[in-house]
């Protein structure tokens, strides 16, 4: 009433309203409920709680919004991690600070962000997502949208078959899971009418899948005639897989070494039954082939099979082969070499030799000696495997030691070097004095002088520790081949040390770029070779779209 009976001019009407309104205290601006975790700036909630958060908003979204069954969407929320993290990483949730904001945030996302819901579940199945990227559906997103799917996966569940062990059956026999209604139980139930309990039925579903499509269902029958349901059940591994085919071919052949005594057959598996469950028996059919190939005939075979049921026949052919090569690379005859496998192939295949080079580093002898020793008596080779010490062959003359040291010495003495850097040379020249100097006079023998030969070899002492074949092998792809002059071996000898095959590789490459234009006219050997291969790839290969993919091909080639 006063602003009435005496009113104010505007302007201090004005500033009266301004006086009043700062006197009083701004207010806070009211917190939303519904913000997301990515706002949230607060104390940060722990990773792993974080995680059984995310798994409550995953189970609530397939069971309530998405209407899975409770199994499935139980499943599909506790044994997908991967799948959980990737959608945790794609909501920045690392600053959360009570649950309701993990669960509301998750709710949200998916509310207006379907997810394929495929993904999750191959991965409860214990999938992996490169095992099961391939599997899922194009035309599909939704698992409703798959009947005969869940139908089936209700089927193994209730057969008392589990979730990882579903994921096994949908790898190796897929088909399975497109069965259309009551075919997938009609087909356990004949494999019980056969006379097999549920728990020998379950175990051979997991391990054979593909005997619910029928493939193998005869093998198997035989097979298990055989060696008895007993025996099957006992050996056969969850983890593993097996083809009733190869089983039953093995078996047969096993049966026909034995003469056709099935006594005698039920005995050796008994005894060791990865000769026909390891690979199926594929290793039992290639260790016969390689021992029929060295001379042994059929009735020697039984014999020359693992003599025990601990050692694998995978593990022992792997040995057999190495040892094969180990005799081929010191130059034994053929005929040796099969007289050495035919009667000692037992303990051969037991252990593993070391590497040639070893041998002949360590045992202080050549090719021809070793074979001497091994023809002599094959037995000291049980000292030359994998994790023993070798020691110098027997009878080795130290007279000869000593006289190759001194023929060294004198070698590296007419190359230059003086008394006082002989102990140095000594250990950059490895090799007998004498291979020392019959590689040094190939390269004389190349168009080289004196002089050259001896600067190359001091400038890079590793190129007298190849064979000659090897180095003339070198000398005449970049000579002949390649077309540079012999005085570019000189200015860079080292390169003779790089392997035939990096040469072959790299110079293709180089040539492939240079008639595309991506690549000096001549470059020297030393640019061309000295490079890593990531370096390679990175200066030269990256120049041309299509240089990784040939490059890839040209080192696959070189290696065959």
């Amino acid at each position: 009433m006063s602003l009435i009976r005496n009113p104010r001019s505007p302007t201090s009407l004005l500033n009266w309203v301004s006086h009043k309104v700062s006197t009083f205290k701004k207010p806070q601006p009211p917190i939303n409920p519904r913000r997301s975790l990515s706002s949230t700036t607060t104390s940060k909630l722990p990773r792993n709680e974080i995680r059984r958060l995310t798994q409550l908003a995953m189970f609530d979204y397939f069971y309530n919004n998405r209407g899975l069954q409770f199994l499935i969407a139980e499943s599909m929320s506790k044994h997908a991690p991967l799948f959980n993290d990737t959608l945790l990483n794609k909501l920045h949730n690392d600053s959360a600070s009570c649950g309701d904001d993990v669960i509301r945030s998750i709710t949200k996302f998916l509310l207006y962000h379907p997810v394929n819901e495929f993904e999750p579940f191959f991965e409860s199945l214990g999938l992996k997502p490169s095992e099961f990227s391939p599997l899922v559906p194009c035309d599909k997103m939704f698992l409703n949208e798959d009947v005969f799917l869940l139908e089936n996966y209700h089927v193994f569940w209730n057969y008392g078959i589990g979730r990882e062990k579903m994921g096994k059956i949908f790898k190796e026999a897929r088909e399975v899971f497109g069965y259309e209604s009551g075919v997938l139980a009609s087909k356990i139930e004949s494999l019980e009418r056969l006379g097999f309990g549920k728990v020998f039925v379950s175990k051979l579903i997991v391990c054979t899948p593909r005997v619910l499509t029928g493939e193998t269902i005869l093998e198997m029958v035989s097979v298990v005639d055989t060696v008895g349901s007993d025996w099957v059940l006992e050996n056969l591994s969850e983890g593993g897989s097996y083809d009733w085919r190869c089983i039953h071919r093995c078996l047969a052949f096993l049966r026909e070494l034995c003469g056709g005594d099935e006594s005698e057959v039920l005995e050796l598996i008994k005894n060791r039954p990865g000769l026909v469950l390891e690979e199926s028996g594929e290793w039992t059919m290639i260790l016969a082939g390689f021992q029929t190939k060295l001379g042994c005939s059929r009735s020697e075979l039984v014999m020359r099979l693992p003599p025990q049921s601990s050692q694998e026949v995978g593990k022992c052919v792997s040995n057999l082969r190495h040892c094969f090569l180990f005799l081929r690379g010191i130059k034994m005859e053929a005929y040796e070499i099969g007289k050495v496998f035919r009667n000692h192939s037992h303990w051969l295949g037991e252990s593993r030799l070391k590497h040639t080079s070893t041998f002949l580093n360590n045992l202080k002898g050549g090719k021809k000696r070793l074979c001497q020793v091994i023809q002599e008596n094959p037995e000291e080779m049980k000292k030359w495997t994998m994790g023993l010490r070798v020691t110098p062959l027997p009878g080795t003359d130290v007279v000869d030691v000593v006289g190759s040291k001194a023929m060294k010495t004198q070698f590296l003495l007419e190359l230059g070097y003086e008394e006082k850097e002989m102990e140095r040379a000594l250990r950059c020249f490895r090799g007998r004095g004498s291979e020392l100097r019959e590689r040094f006079e190939f390269l004389k023998s190349l168009g080289l002088s004196e002089g050259e030969a001896k600067e190359m070899v001091k400038a890079s002492p590793d190129v007298l520790t190849q064979a000659s074949n090897v180095l003339e092998a070198k000398v005449d792809y970049l000579v002949n081949e390649l077309g540079y002059p012999l005085s570019t071996l000189v200015a860079f000898p080292s390169c003779l040390k790089y392997t035939l095959e990096r040469m072959k590789v790299r110079f293709a490459m180089y040539n492939w770029l240079q008639e595309r234009g991506k690549a000096d006219a001549k470059l020297a050997i030393s640019t061309i070779l000295v490079y890593s291969d990531k370096s390679f790839v990175t200066r030269f290969v990256n120049r041309h779209p299509d240089g990784a993919k040939y490059f890839e091909e040209l080192k696959r080639t070189a290696s065959l």
